[in-house]
């Protein structure tokens, strides 16, 4: 069954990314308070189901090799045709690099962007963060 895709607007697109990078921030800052670390954790806005966090499914045929990243972008392109946009965030910080940053990939069906997070984790409590940085994202999904 082919699907007709409407007309896309930019507001749709950057409302999309504003929810994104949102849930994304919220999640990094949860998981990395709570567990001194973050794997890629991907966040998705399905045409069918609206914003929802992306299970990263079982290793099942994966290579021990593929980083959780490329099974994320894997199990996303697999989806494709039910999503409007996604985020990928993970942390980005090199280790034993004293700047700790989050990095979040940003795609819409019209648009990708890049977004650098720097935060700082003054105690248990507070994770606060810098001034963001945008960029022209690399298209995963939809070319």
């Amino acid at each position: 069954m082919m699907t007709k895709w409407r007309e896309v607007t930019s507001a749709e697109c950057q409302e999309d990314f504003d929810d994104l990078l949102d849930v994304c921030v919220e999640i990094a800052a949860e998981r990395i308070s709570e567990n001194w670390g973050l794997d890629p954790v991907a966040v998705v806005n399905r045409i069918s189901l609206g914003l929802k966090i992306f299970p990263l499914e079982g290793e099942a045929g994966t290579s021990s090799t593929m980083t959780v990243h490329d099974r994320l972008v894997g199990q996303l392109r697999a989806a494709s045709d039910d999503l409007r946009s996604y985020a990928i965030v993970f942390d980005a910080t090199a280790e034993g690099a004293s700047d700790t940053h989050l990095e979040v990939l940003l795609e819409h069906r019209e648009y990708a962007m890049r977004i650098c997070v720097p935060y700082v984790i003054s105690d248990a409590r507070a994770f606060d963060l810098g001034p963001m940085k945008a960029a022209v994202g690399q298209r995963l999904l939809w070319g």
